[in-house]
C-alpha cells in the first residue's frame, strides 16, 4: 500500500477493514451512546469508526480531526462514552488537552493511540488522564480487545508486538515522584484500606489522608480511588498483583 496509509502501518486486514461482529474481539464492549475518535488520518478515523460500530451496534460514532473540533463538540453539550485519540492530533498538547478532557469528561474512557510514542509519551499520556493507550499496528482483534477491557474498567497499555503486546511499563519520570508518605497511602490503597483504616495504621488524621489521596489522584490522573492503584500498577510503580 502506498502514500499515507502505508506510512502509517494500515493494511487491508487491518483496522480498515474491520466488519466482523463484536464478539470477533477479545472482550466484548458494552452498549455505548456515542465514541469521539480525534485521529488526523480520514482512512484510520474510518477503521476505527467500523471497528466500533462492529462492537457497539448503533452506536453514534463523531469523526474529528483537530483538537479544536473535540472543544466544539464538547461546547455543544456533546457526551461521549469513549475517546479514541491520536497523540499526534494537530494541536495536541499532552499535558493540557488530555487532563483538560478529563475533567470535561469525569466518566468517559480515553484510549491514547500512536504508531511512534515513546516511553515518556505514553506515560505522560497515562499521566495526564488516559486510561490505556494503543499502538496503531496493531492487529483488528488486538485492539478492539484493548478497547474493551478499558471500557470495563481497567488501564491497558498494548504495545507492537509478535502477536502478543509488550508487557513492561512506560518508563516513569521525575514528574511522578512520590513522597514517601504518598507512597505509603498508595501502598494501602492498592490494598483496598479505607480512608479510617490509613489515617489508624500512618497515626494522621482523616483530614490528612483525604489531602493525600486528593493529590495522587491529580498526580495519577484519575477521579476515583480505586482507579489510583491500577494507573500506578501500568506505570510501573506498584507490583502486579
Amino acid at each position: 500500500m502506498t502514500g499515507d496509509a502505508g506510512k502509517h502501518g494500515l493494511d487491508p486486514s487491518g483496522l480498515t477493514g474491520c466488519v466482523e461482529p463484536a464478539d470477533s474481539c477479545s472482550l466484548a464492549w458494552p452498549q455505548l451512546g456515542c465514541v469521539m475518535i480525534a485521529d488526523g488520518l480520514p482512512l484510520f478515523r474510518d477503521g476505527l469508526a467500523r471497528l466500533a460500530e462492529a462492537s457497539s451496534p448503533g452506536v453514534r460514532v463523531e469523526q474529528l480531526g483537530s483538537v479544536g473540533e473535540i472543544w466544539e463538540l464538547a461546547g455543544a453539550g456533546r457526551a461521549p462514552d469513549l475517546f479514541l485519540i491520536d497523540l499526534g492530533l494537530p494541536g495536541l498538547e499532552i499535558g493540557f488537552a488530555l487532563p483538560r478532557l478529563r475533567r470535561t469528561y469525569r466518566n468517559a474512557s480515553i484510549m491514547a493511540m500512536s504508531l511512534d510514542a515513546d516511553d515518556a509519551t505514553i506515560a505522560a499520556a497515562m499521566r495526564s488522564g488516559c486510561d490505556g493507550f494503543i499502538h496503531k499496528g496493531l492487529p483488528r482483534e488486538q485492539c478492539g480487545g484493548a478497547i474493551g477491557r478499558v471500557l470495563a474498567g481497567a488501564c491497558v497499555i498494548e504495545r507492537s508486538g509478535t502477536g502478543v503486546a509488550a508487557k513492561q511499563a512506560p518508563a516513569v519520570d521525575h514528574a511522578l515522584a512520590l513522597t514517601g508518605r504518598q507512597r505509603e497511602v498508595l501502598d494501602m490503597l492498592s490494598r483496598h484500606a479505607t480512608n479510617k483504616f490509613i489515617a489508624r495504621e500512618l497515626g494522621i488524621s482523616h483530614l490528612t489522608v483525604r489531602l493525600h489521596v486528593s493529590a495522587l489522584l491529580r498526580i495519577f490522573g484519575v477521579t476515583r480511588r480505586s482507579e489510583v492503584a491500577p494507573k500506578a500498577r501500568v506505570l510501573g510503580m506498584l507490583p502486579d498483583d
